[in-house]
């Protein structure tokens, strides 16, 4: 491949690779990013996130052909990553990477130019996704490359010279992170997110330049392909569009070259002094209004081929769904058992495991219910929950629970004879009046302020970051105790994990509640992996 398509003229082949480097630079890198993490627990998981969230990606390109518009890979790259997106951190790689199909709709290949300026629309997607942007993250390590490569955009046609600059400058603003927030500087870290990306820049460079090489791994696309109307199509190409152009001013075949970065599953046919069209888009007003400057149109159709997928489905199904139920997103199965007994849907995932949109999105598809209330249980699964929710509107809403406890707590108190508001009013009090913590061993050394964590520690853990640290674990379960536990509370409930017994439990609380004797205490196997406890107070 020449010089000149590599770096000032980006083809379908070229940012294919681009993806691809990316892809690969974050199976070498995802556990420096893992490591990163603030808190030496054993669920550091930025790294698989985003490394997962690339994988989706890698899944909906790796069969395409490099010959393919930029515009259509870069679409196909955006689906993928958007719906495999794990986590907060790879929920915003995704905005990024949908911002850059964005910049680069309906090209067949892009200027050196055209490809920053698709880039900085990456990072302004990634702002909107975030409701309060916070300073020392991955989203000031991309305001900070925005900022520094503005001009050279503008200036340097070679794209590779662009990356080179977006890196240095993101290389500065990654650097600044821990003056920019506190808790990142009292672990002695930069931000994961931001250093995953300058891995995914780092990755594209070394697409564009060469340095890739053949990835030996079969990935299902993480978009299956759907039928209707007897014939398949793709969730990303929802409209079945079709229409006769006649008198038609184009040739068929310029017409097949025009409309070939806007769709697929398109087929042209020529007849006298008439051309029939049929394509499956994604913005059937583009195509129709394109068509429209070629001659007049006749007998246009226009349908939406999800609708029609979901009717067949709910016409194949024997029992109807019920109006409105709770989405419950668990890890163990104490948990699964709790939530289900409550009539909840459950979708896996949690502390060790942050489901993709597209789970989410299946939990949905496939639950007994046409309404939904989300309980993310994790605070890294909120982003996702959102994501989702642009996508499907009204059909769900959340109550944004930061652990299994407090969704739990919300679990109780729905009720499926008032409206979803009054639900959502009702869950989110029950979620704001019990305390909660956690137990778990650090993984690593770390300084967290004053705070030194020898690997092996047992570490207790409440909801706003309070830490206590013992190396025996009934003194770090009292320290924990003490800090949830004051005048008001009633009841303390422990959800004993995978990795402790019954048995050891009880031993727990029968030494506790003769310190404190007026309090109900109550035991449940949870089944969480990594913590041998949680707990709630309230």
């Amino acid at each position: 491949m020449g010089e000149n398509c590599m770096y000032t003229i980006i083809d379908g082949g070229c940012f294919k690779n681009m993806l691809i480097g990316a892809y690969q630079m974050f199976e070498q890198k995802y556990e420096i990013l893992n490591q990163l993490n603030v808190f030496p627990v054993p669920d550091g998981d930025t790294g698989n996130n985003m490394l997962n969230t690339l994988k989706s990606m890698y899944s909906m390109i790796s069969d395409v052909s490099a010959d393919e518009p930029v515009g259509m890979i870069a679409e196909k790259a955006s689906a993928g990553a958007i719906m495999g997106a794990r986590g907060n951190s790879g929920v915003i790689l995704s905005q990024i990477i949908h911002g850059i199909s964005r910049g680069l709709r309906g090209k067949k290949t892009a200027s050196g130019t055209q490809m920053g300026k698709a880039f900085q629309y990456g990072i302004l997607y990634a702002y909107r996704a975030v409701t309060k942007p916070v300073e020392g993250t991955i989203l000031s390590v991309a305001r900070g490359i925005a900022k520094g490569t503005y001009e050279v955009i503008r200036q340097e046609p070679d794209f590779s010279k662009v990356l080179e600059s977006a890196i240095g400058h993101g290389n500065d603003a990654l650097a600044k992170t821990p003056e920019q927030l506190k808790i990142l500087k009292d672990a002695n870290v930069v931000d994961a997110g931001g250093q995953g990306l300058i891995f995914f820049l780092i990755g594209c460079l070394n697409g564009l330049t060469g340095k890739v090489s053949e990835v030996n791994l079969e990935i299902k696309p993480v978009i299956s392909r759907l039928e209707a109307k007897g014939e398949s199509f793709s969730i990303e190409y929802p409209y079945c569009t079709e229409f006769i152009i006649s008198p038609c001013k184009l040739a068929a075949k310029e017409i097949r070259q025009k409309l070939g970065t806007w769709g697929e599953s398109m087929i042209v046919a020529e007849g006298d002094n008439l051309i029939k069209v049929h394509i499956h888009a994604q913005r059937p007003g583009h195509v129709l209004d394109m068509a429209a400057s070629w001659g007049t149109l006749h007998d246009i159709k226009c349908d939406n081929m999800v609708d029609q997928f979901h009717k067949n489905k709910e016409k194949q199904q024997d029992e109807p769904k019920r109006p409105l139920g709770v989405l419950a997103v668990v890890s163990g199965d104490g948990w699964t058992e709790l939530y289900q007994k409550l009539g909840c849907d459950v979708v896996s995932g949690g502390q060790s495991m942050n489901p993709s949109v597209q789970e989410l999105n299946a939990g949905i598809e496939n639950g007994r219910y046409d309404k939904y209330i989300l309980l993310p249980n994790n605070k890294n699964i909120i982003l996702a929950a959102q994501q989702l929710q642009k996508m499907l509107g009204e059909k769900i809403h959340i109550v944004p629970s930061v652990n299994p406890m407090e969704g739990l707590a919300a679990a109780m108190a729905f009720m499926d004879n008032i409206g979803i508001e009054e639900n959502l009013n009702e869950m989110s009090k029950r979620v704001q009046q019990i305390k909660t913590g956690m137990i778990t061993a650090a993984v690593r050394d770390s300084l967290i302020g004053d705070i030194v964590i020898h690997k092996g520690d047992y570490m207790g853990i409440t909801k706003g970051h309070q830490i206590f640290t013992e190396k025996d674990f009934n003194k770090c379960f009292r320290k924990l105790l003490e800090s949830l536990i004051d005048e008001d509370t009633g009841v303390v409930t422990v959800y004993y994990g995978k990795d402790m017994s019954k048995d050891a439990c009880g031993r727990e609380l029968a030494a506790v509640e003769k310190i404190y004797s007026d309090i109900e205490f109550e035991m449940y196997d949870g089944g969480q992996p990594l913590y041998p406890m949680f707990i709630s107070a309230e």
